[in-house]
């Protein structure tokens, strides 16, 4: 795309805030800052600046008081963002695309705003439709799925989704917008096969030689972590828990009445990249039991690191495990099946070596935070196109009303070409023959308009002398 676009994101939180979302919109803003303006609003954090620019992506962030404790089941953090309608109307009055990231936190009043600034509106769909992550959850999820939700994208130009999965469940099935599928990347330089630095069994206090099962998500229901837990009775190995959440002392009961607390390493301490790397390196086999899971970031850098992966048959996670290629997919809530699974994969080295070889194939082939950007970028320009051929078409109308015969909006293939000469500015290759033959084609029409308008004014004239003529009579 030739033309540079400036880009307004929204998300609640961004960088230095840890979260998948966050990772995604750094990692994207960062690559298309390269070549666009981009500009994202947040919330202010404490100890970071108002203002500020971060591998040349514009961040401004609006005073907020961040709610770390919220009745269930609303999910904590929630900013409370007094200023945010001011400082969303000043910089998308200078943005061609305002972009959400968060369709619970941008409602009715962020739509209605950039609509009504007559701007290009986009969301991406970072979390599906709630299902199986618990009942009062589910409910209130699809309940504002259904009504808000629902106007929310109905409302956007474009919607991308992490997966076709959250595509299908998500987006309203009268939804005529651009939609897209944008996978979630990994920093494949970053996130490598290699030798572990052994400081982890070390660290974690299990024995050399034992086998390591590792699992890396945040400590909550949706994960299905009990089910891993049940699982490992039957395994012969050390299970590795990195994460932190409101269920970490509840596990830990959980593993006590199931007998398997020896087996179980738990960390729960923010670690850096590095370290993470070393920790996937060390590990035999990495395993994500999840009920709920739009995409599945954490399956897809233990690709990238070399290792088999087991993951459930729920969301995305099927679009990033080929069952017996780089993985194995098991139903969710079934320990006996994650079980064979694991054993299927710990007692055969080349089963094990060949998921991982192709594992780190498919990351480098499909999910790279290159293809990530290049991907929104092949959005914004579909979105672009619909926008043209949509105007082009309310211009038909508008001009088929002037009367019949001006010859605007005839041909579904000339809107087309139009709208591909509309946007020759933005990137979009026309030829030059064809841009002459748009160019004599609205010569005609506009002299046709002017003909039809002078005949309409003619006949007016002719009417009016009728009526004056049968009045003296």
């Amino acid at each position: 795309m030739a033309e540079t676009l400036k880009l307004l994101m929204l998300n609640p939180f961004f960088y230095p805030y840890q979260g998948g979302t966050e990772k995604h919109l750094l990692e994207v803003s960062k690559r298309l800052a390269e070549r666009h303006d981009v500009t994202v609003l947040t919330s202010q954090l404490p100890d970071t600046k108002r203002f500020e620019k971060i591998y040349g992506v514009n961040v401004v962030r609006t005073p907020a008081l961040v709610l770390t404790k919220l009745p269930h089941p609303l999910p904590p953090p929630f900013p409370v963002m007094p200023q945010h309608g001011v400082d969303l109307r000043r910089l998308a009055k200078r943005a061609d695309v305002v972009h959400a990231h968060n369709r619970f936190i941008y409602g009715l009043t962020e739509v209605a705003m950039v609509r009504a600034l007559n701007r290009t509106l986009c969301l991406t769909l970072h979390n599906a439709r709630p299902m199986g992550i618990g009942p009062s959850t589910d409910l209130f999820g699809q309940a504002y799925d259904e009504s808000v939700g629902r106007i929310v994208m109905r409302a956007c130009n474009g919607v991308i989704g992490v997966s076709q999965a959250t595509l299908d469940t998500t987006l309203p099935e009268d939804y005529d917008g651009v939609k897209s599928v944008v996978y979630n990347g990994v920093d494949e330089k970053t996130f490598t096969p290699g030798e572990a630095g052994g400081n982890w069994r070390k660290r974690l206090g299990i024995p050399e030689g034992k086998k390591i099962v590792l699992c890396v998500c945040r400590l909550v229901e949706q994960k299905g972590i009990v089910f891993l837990l049940e699982a490992m009775h039957d395994v012969d190995a050390a299970l590795v828990l990195l994460g932190r959440g409101p269920l970490e002392t509840e596990l830990a009961s959980y593993a006590a009445a199931h007998r398997v607390s020896e087996k179980l390493f738990p960390c729960t301490e923010r670690i850096s990249d590095s370290e993470l790397v070393d920790l996937y390196r060390t590990a035999d086999v990495f395993v994500l039991p999840s009920l709920y899971e739009p995409f599945g970031m954490v399956i897809v850098e233990a690709m990238s690191c070399g290792k088999p992966v087991i993951g459930t048959g729920v969301g995305g996670i099927p679009e990033i495990i080929r069952e017996d290629t780089n993985g194995l997919i098991v139903p969710p809530r079934n320990p006996r099946a994650l079980a064979n699974a694991i054993n299927a994969v710990l007692l055969n080295d080349a089963k094990a070596r060949r998921f991982g070889l192709a594992g780190r194939k498919i990351v480098e082939n499909e999910f790279t935070w290159a293809k990530t950007a290049h991907g929104y970028e092949e959005f914004y320009k579909r979105v672009q196109l619909a926008e043209a051929e949509r105007e082009t078409e309310r211009e038909a109308k508008r001009g088929a009303k002037l009367g019949k015969g001006s010859g605007i909006g005839s041909g579904t293939r000339f809107r087309r070409a139009w709208a591909k000469a509309f946007l020759s500015k933005g990137g979009v290759s026309v030829s030059s023959a064809l841009k002459r033959r748009i160019k004599r084609r609205f010569s005609k029409i506009k002299k046709r308009i002017r003909k039809n308008l002078k005949k309409v004014k003619n006949a007016k004239k002719v009417k009016k002398l009728k009526t004056v003529k049968k009045l003296k009579k």
